[in-house]
């Protein structure tokens, strides 16, 4: 796209064309547990557990304490509304025809995990051990790292810490089979407690999901059953999070409480109860007239990661549809049948939008900053599509210059060919004199003929 904002800009393709995905019923299995929480209560003090509930674990805990039910439902409409693009570090869907984009962003934002830092282990990291873990050489399994927890004495409160914290991790967020053997490169990160809480586990939790959930894009989403590794339930939020109809038709939320100024609180806190609806139920919510989806999610207040990704493939129009998306524009039936949209229809429809035209929403309520933002935005379109037609202006100069040019030469060459066909139809007084001496000379009367006769017979006699 470079510099020149096009007039058409295309969109992606679809998994499956709109109303023709599979929407069977479906059962989603998921592997992360939350039983081990309470193992982990029983075999530490109040203390120590609070000491983990103070870490970037804790709004996971809390909402892993609360037994919300997974709705295989919800998550598998969306996947099977998957979108195909280049992007191989984030997801794109489309609910009632709007785009819904799912990427470590957003992962973050759900969990408050922690997903920025080096995820390479340096040497000098691995090498600063604190402590030796029998059970733990090799691969292990949650039970194994459960039963080295239990071993510890109160004593050792740093390192029962690291344990709890690594089973919790593990439990929760790295599951991917009931019987899945854990890298020994976890027990390491563990051993060293700066290591363990400066590393971006958020950053492999995501990486887990991510591609658990393209693996069943790409091959399950026609059976009745498949699993999902990681942790599902963060996706399963941000989808009731994106659509608020589901949201409020199927969980139950509080307020967030901010319980330390300038302290970011994330969004799975607010989540008390989760409902499972139907297949169908789901659909109605999508042919609601009344539908809304938040493409991408607004700012967390003071959260320092808010800008947290991944390096990906450069997809300029992508790109370009989402931030039109973002900014208020719905996507028309139409740009989906004619696989693209109408750069300059879309900046209309934002504009009609804008608080500055009559409409105080976008998406989310409108600020000062949020207009400010939507009138610069436009201004840069605006600026990029005249750029773009005064090259278009330029181009048809040159090609009309050109064309003049062209037109010259075919009214030479038809000047030539019409006074060739006139010399070959027509001769000239030269060419009819000759053509008459050679008449006379080839033309004998019969007189000279009966002559010449008479002459020859009495020669003869």
């Amino acid at each position: 796209m470079g510099d020149s904002f096009p007039l058409l800009l295309p969109l992606p393709s679809l998994k499956y064309p709109i109303g023709s995905e599979p929407n069977q019923p479906v059962s989603i299995n998921q592997h992360s547990s939350v039983a081990y929480i309470d193992n982990v209560k029983k075999i530490l003090t109040k203390e120590e557990f609070q000491k983990i509930r103070d870490t970037f674990m804790g709004p996971v805990i809390k909402l892993s304490e609360r037994h919300l039910q997974l709705s295989g439902k919800i998550i598998h409409v969306l996947l099977a509304r998957s979108i195909v693009t280049e992007k191989e570090n984030e997801l794109l869907f489309h609910f009632g025809g709007q785009l819904l984009r799912f990427s470590i962003r957003e992962f973050h934002m759900m969990t408050g995990l922690k997903c920025t830092g080096e995820i390479e282990q340096k040497e000098d990291e691995t090498e600063n051990q604190d402590y030796t873990w029998d059970l733990l050489e090799g691969g292990h399994s949650l039970d194994d790292l459960e039963e080295q927890l239990s071993k510890t004495s109160e004593d050792s409160s740093d390192e029962r810490f690291s344990l709890a914290m690594l089973l919790l991790i593990e439990s929760i967020l790295l599951q991917r089979s009931a019987v899945y053997k854990f890298p020994l490169e976890n027990v390491k990160k563990a051993q060293d407690i700066n290591v363990l809480m400066s590393y971006p586990w958020g950053r492999e939790a995501y990486t887990l999901l991510l591609k658990s959930i393209k693996r069943a894009v790409k091959t399950k989403l026609e059976k009745v059953k498949y699993d999902l590794q990681g942790f599902p339930l963060a996706f399963h939020l941000w989808i009731l999070e994106s659509i608020p109809l589901l949201q409020s038709a199927y969980s139950t939320t509080i307020p967030i409480l901010q319980t330390q100024e300038g302290t970011p609180s994330f969004l799975c806190e607010k989540y008390t109860c989760t409902v499972t609806p139907s297949i169908g139920q789901v659909l109605k919510v999508e042919g609601a007239t009344n539908l809304k989806v938040t493409c991408v999610l607004p700012s967390i207040p003071h959260d320092p990661e808010d800008n947290v990704s991944m390096e990906d493939k450069a997809d300029e129009d992508l790109d370009a549809v989402i931030e039109l998306v973002r900014k208020g524009y719905k996507i028309k039936a139409d740009d989906w049948r004619n696989r693209s949209i109408d750069s300059v229809d879309a900046i209309e429809e934002i504009a009609r939008k804008s608080s500055l035209f009559g409409n105080v929403e976008i998406g989310h309520e409108a600020s000062a900053s949020n207009v400010n933002c939507l009138v610069s935005e436009l201004k840069r379109l605006s600026d990029k599509m005249e750029d773009n037609f005064k090259s278009m202006t330029s181009r048809l100069s040159i090609m009309e210059e050109g064309f003049k040019d062209l037109k010259s030469r075919v009214s030479i060459l038809e000047d030539k060919h019409i006074s060739d066909n006139k010399k070959d139809d027509t001769y000239s007084v030269e060419d009819e004199v000759n053509d008459t001496d050679n008449m006379e000379a080839t033309y004998t009367s019969p007189v000279s003929r009966t002559t010449r006769g008479e002459d020859e017979n009495a020669e003869v006699k």
